[in-house]
């Protein structure tokens, strides 16, 4: 009877050391969010002070070239861009994504960030989209993309198609 006791008393330590690992990591990934989202936001103030910046769900939008204001994509919209992807740390660094793409705005298939960011641009815009390991990959690595990172896309919309 006492080895049970024992049995479950190093469980209930093992399962304690556990969860205070995972609270750990947690605390680390919240805290190098909140790290990304001020460097994001001191890049922008710096570099693109003159520039239109629309944020909209955790996403940071630069229009860098204004679209056709009566073309605005909106959900269901397909849009086809020009699109780069980098990795940001305190700037762009490490290029990820390079070429055409089409996506259907509201499809679920992009990342979070990437799908707040594309809400409302204009055909014809040019814009930098930025936003944090939250709305991205967050602790997954994909390809040459570490485990939280923020990212940055320069997008060139080069059509909306209306639903």
């Amino acid at each position: 009877m006492r080895r049970v006791g024992t049995i479950s008393s190093a469980l209930a330590a093992l399962f304690a050391a556990a969860a205070l690992l995972l609270a750990s990591c947690q605390s680390e990934n919240a805290l190098a969010v909140v790290n990304q989202e001020a460097a994001i936001d001191k890049y922008i103030t710096s570099k693109y002070a003159d520039y239109e910046v629309v944020r909209n769900g955790g996403a940071n939008r630069v229009i860098v070239i204004e679209g056709d204001a009566s073309r605005v994509a909106a959900p269901g919209d397909s849009i086809s861009m020009s699109i780069e992807g980098n990795i940001f740390t305190t700037s762009p660094s490490t290029r990820f994504l390079s070429g055409e793409r089409t996506v259907e705005l509201g499809s679920k298939d992009l990342l979070k960030g990437l799908e707040k960011g594309l809400e409302g641009v204009t055909e014809g815009e040019e814009c930098y989209i930025f936003f944090s390991a939250k709305y991205g990959y967050y602790d997954e690595s994909i390809g040459v993309v570490p485990p939280m990172s923020a990212l940055m896309f320069n997008v060139n919309v080069l059509e909306i198609k209306k639903k």
